[in-house]
């Protein structure tokens, strides 16, 4: 199956090998926005066949990540990769998308495309990027009344919560061989996001986890807004989680819980990668790790005044820019790189054993971000997906640390 077989090769590519296909059970249910299944769905768009019966493959998890300073085809590399899922989805088929910023040309013909092969596709974005032509093509041909199977729905001052609809994830109910397929990312379906921003997908096919990111979409696109909309879904060793969450302690900031799991033994990690840093109880939290022996070791674009002043006492983990210049090698264009992935990396202890563990999604670690956007957050546990992560934090610090750095700040790109 092509589309997943890309993110295969992109995962082999930074370091991490994804293994063969293995059948999954049939006919696994799926929630749509209007609370039918991709069952029915499909049986309706195939006039009373049930393309849900068709055996489905699922895959473990696999990366994709862009390089703003790398070749083409890593600037590509993740609107390539989704592009290439939508592009597999056949007739019958639901293709959901939840994204804050929606420019590229490209991938909005790819929607109107499958929709015209009988794929049904609903897209849900903020009403921020509503003027331009991507998104005016994509909502002609799509619609805006949710009575039907395709939509467009935008969220002012978000869907759920009561700032932004800040999510970037991509739902396939089928694509190719493949069922039940979830892309978290951190990338925006901008030219800025390509060129710019180092960004991560990861990709998993998982029926619990698909039904989770349905549930959520489905509370998307209904516009009802409300404090607290946080959910935790376990299936295997991957835990999803659903923002705006409600409170104000750090006891119910996700982030800071998940650090807290950490124990620095001999030899424990903590990496982190992030488009703006100014929650100071995870600022605290990371300090306190290093203070107590972890190699914490942060890569930022964005860092706020007292978050950096946390950060920088003594016995604190290292601090790294990511803001650089490059040279366009076709253009000769000097260009801005900077980091917009969102992800921290735990190689050791983790809630009492050895453990290889990514956390990553839409979330930059503010106080907006982990309380009242729309926003989506994975833990994922295993050597080969953490493998990659760490491939892709190596070759950013090495980037960042050989270019010429900028000291400004970067406006929020989303």
């Amino acid at each position: 199956m092509r589309g997943l077989a890309i993110a295969a090769v992109s995962a082999v590519a930074i370091g991490s090998a994804s293994p063969p296909a293995r059948s999954a059970p049939s006919g696994s249910a799926d929630t749509t926005a209007r609370g039918t299944t991709a069952r029915a769905s499909a049986r309706k768009a195939t006039g009373g066949k049930d393309a849900a019966i068709t055996a489905m493959a699922a895959l473990r998890p696999s990366a994709v990540f862009n390089i703003p300073s790398g070749s083409a085809a890593e600037q590509n590399a993740i609107a390539h990769h989704v592009n290439q899922l939508a592009s597999g989805a056949p007739r019958g088929a639901l293709i959901r998308v939840a994204v804050f910023m929606f420019t590229s040309r490209a991938f909005a013909q790819t929607l109107i495309d499958a929709k015209k092969r009988g794929a049904h596709v609903q897209l849900v974005v903020d009403a921020s990027t509503r003027d331009n032509d991507a998104y005016r093509s994509v909502e002609r041909a799509l619609g805006t009344s949710r009575k039907g199977s395709s939509w467009v729905v935008a969220c002012h001052k978000g869907c759920i919560g009561d700032t932004i609809m800040h999510n970037k994830f991509f739902l396939f109910s089928r694509t190719g061989r493949a069922g039940n397929v979830v892309v978290q990312s951190s990338a925006n379906l901008t030219t800025r996001n390509r060129v710019n921003a180092w960004n991560n997908a990861v990709t998993i096919s998982d029926a619990r986890l698909y039904r989770a990111y349905g549930r959520y979409f489905a509370a998307l696109a209904a516009r009802h807004h409300e404090r607290d909309h946080y959910r935790v879904t376990r299936s295997g060793r991957v835990t999803a989680y659903t923002f705006p969450r409600a409170g104000s302690s750090p006891k119910t900031d996700t982030l800071y819980r998940l650090l807290g799991r950490v124990d620095c033994t001999p030899g424990t990690s903590v990496h982190v990668t992030t488009f703006n840093l100014s929650r100071t109880a995870v600022a605290e939290r990371l300090w306190s790790l290093s203070h107590d022996g972890c190699d914490v070791r942060v890569i930022y674009t964005n860092l706020g005044e007292r978050a950096r002043e946390i950060l920088e006492q003594e016995g604190g983990p290292q601090l790294l820019s990511s803001h650089y210049l490059y040279v366009d090698p076709d253009t000769g264009d000097q260009i801005d790189a900077f980091a917009h992935s969102k992800y921290v990396l735990i190689n050791g202890t983790y809630a009492g054993r050895r453990r290889k563990v990514v956390i990553t999604g839409s979330p930059n670690y503010t106080e907006p971000a982990l309380r009242h956007n729309d926003e989506t957050m994975i833990t994922i546990e295993g050597a080969d997906i953490y493998g990659a992560y760490q491939s892709n934090f190596v070759r950013l610090w090495q980037a960042a640390r050989s270019h010429f750095q900028l000291q400004d700040s970067v406006p929020d790109p989303g």
